[in-house]
């Protein structure tokens, strides 16, 4: 039985609410930093670096140690974790609009680099947590799609608060008095907090859920990281799935800066214009999700994502011919609804591969698929910003000129647009060598709901994954993988 849109609801809020949050940070703090406070853009350069590199880091550590951490009777894991770094989060979102801009410079940058810290430790517990939980919470793929369809609806919305609100403040001089924008921003900060806090307080993180699986009785030893790292190197799907990961969509992480490189440089549209392209998008896209989700539990997520590809390698393809800004827009409904598609198949896809390794091993390995998956994609992290400007430059970009020259509005169109349908390409070519069929995907879902049982997570008491003392049924070969990945 699949679970009511209320819960679904509660289950799509926590991560929306760090989008928000890294909204605020890497959209709103940047711009306040350099013309509110006054600090040099040479050192918000430098505390950006370094917060990059730290999350490089802690991602890792971090991702291992929730998995071994021990379920704590009347306490609980991984939602005990997310309540006690949400007021950390808080403060540090808070604390950072009310920096002086009569501090030198020197004290200015180094409580920036403080406070971040503080933000992205908390913020790094919270978000693992909060996809560990995910997954144990909606346990069938059914469930995952459905939560994410309302998670992207939660979370598009919240941030286009968070965006247009900044945009009124910080651009323009309507309000340019530190004080008077840091109150407003505290508005934004409160509108997180709700965010956060209705999910920690409604969530319910029962011992059922970590009755089979749970890795809390196995000790952070070398040994064991060695164990763990090997079964999960050893899945072809990880590696499938990995290659795809770090190329498919991988330009789309700043699919937005290209975005109005085009709109501003190659259509001359005016910013109304871009905006209705921007939005108007999202609305189609938005609206057309919840068809989009049943489409994908009716083809299994492998085969919609091959399918997603179609609208999205096209509409990427249109955008070296369009020249009006309604063209744009038609374009971009194609490129998001793939885009979206791909997204929502994807999350039901890497829980299925957390859970087939479950089904391998016995234990789940949420946090350690993140920090293998971290360490990795550490030397490719900002590489799509770095292309995009050095094809750019590449083609004459000048940013001193009021028109750009033909040459230059290729170089835009292809860095926009071409690029993305390269990194598409080799995408799909390792998401051939994925083996999850609908039919594995099934079979692992069903697997996840023997595990955890439906629903399990909003029930008043009791209800434990299956009837006491009975064992899962295990994968063919998984006592014998168990003992090949078990620790010397």
């Amino acid at each position: 039985m699949a679970l009511p849109f209320k819960h679904k609801l509660l289950l799509a809020t926590p991560l929306p609410a760090t989008w928000m949050s890294n909204v605020i940070i890497h959209n709103v703090y940047i711009k306040f930093y350099t013309d509110v406070i006054g600090l040099s853009p040479e050192y918000v350069g430098w505390v950006y670096l370094a917060f990059n590199l730290w999350n490089i880091l802690n991602d890792p550590i971090f991702g291992v140690l929730l998995d071994k951490m021990r379920y704590r009777p009347g306490r609980g894991k991984f939602l005990f974790v997310m309540r006690r770094t949400i007021p950390l989060m808080l403060v540090g979102l808070a604390a950072m609009a009310w920096s002086s801009p009569s501090w030198p410079q020197g004290v200015i940058l180094a409580v920036f680099l403080l406070e971040l810290f503080l933000f992205d430790v908390a913020s790094t517990l919270y978000m693992i947590s909060a996809v560990s939980y995910g997954y144990l919470a909606a346990p069938t793929r059914e469930d995952r799609i459905d939560v994410e369809v309302v998670k992207a609806w939660v979370g598009n919305i919240t941030s286009a608060f968070a965006t247009i609100l900044a945009t009124q403040l910080l651009v323009g001089d309507a309000i340019t008095e530190h004080t008077t924008l840091a109150t407003i921003l505290m508005g934004v900060v409160v509108l997180n907090a709700a965010l956060y806090l209705v999910p920690a307080i409604k969530l319910k993180d029962p011992p059922e859920l970590y009755e089979r699986g749970d890795a809390g009785d196995q000790a952070v030893s070398w040994k064991q990281l060695k164990s763990d790292a090997k079964s999960i190197f050893s899945m072809r799907a990880f590696w499938a799935w990995f290659g795809f990961g770090t190329t498919a969509m991988a330009p789309m992480g700043m699919y937005f800066t290209a975005f109005l490189y085009l709109m501003d440089h190659v259509i001359r549209s005016s910013g109304i214009e871009a905006t209705i392209t921007d939005v108007g998008s999202m609305v189609v896209v938005l609206l057309l999700l919840p068809l989009v989700a049943r489409a994908i539990k009716r083809l299994g997520s492998r085969t919609a994502i091959f399918i997603a590809f179609v609208p999205y390698l096209g509409g990427l393809a249109a955008l070296f011919f369009v020249t009006q800004w309604w063209q744009v827009l038609i374009s971009y409904m194609f490129i998001m609804t793939g885009r979206y598609t791909i997204m929502t198949a994807g999350v039901a896809l890497e829980g299925a591969l957390i859970d087939d390794n479950e089904r391998l091993t016995g234990t789940r390995k949420t946090g350690s698929f993140a920090s293998l998956r971290a360490l990795m994609s550490a030397p490719v992290t900002g590489t799509q910003t770095t292309i995009f400007l050095w094809v750019i430059a590449a083609y004459g970009y000048d940013q001193a000129a009021q028109v750009q020259s033909e040459t230059a509005q290729w170089g835009i169109r292809f860095a926009t647009a071409g690029v993305p349908i390269i990194f598409g390409l080799i995408g799909i070519v390792a998401l051939l060598f994925l083996p999850y069929t609908r039919r594995v995907e099934a079979e692992i879902s069903e697997f996840s709901r023997s595990q955890r049982g439906e629903g399990t997570a909003f029930r008043d008491g009791g209800g434990g994954a299956g009837p006491a003392g009975e064992a899962p049924e295990r994968a063919p070969g998984a006592e014998r993988l168990e003992d090949e990945y078990a620790p010397e």
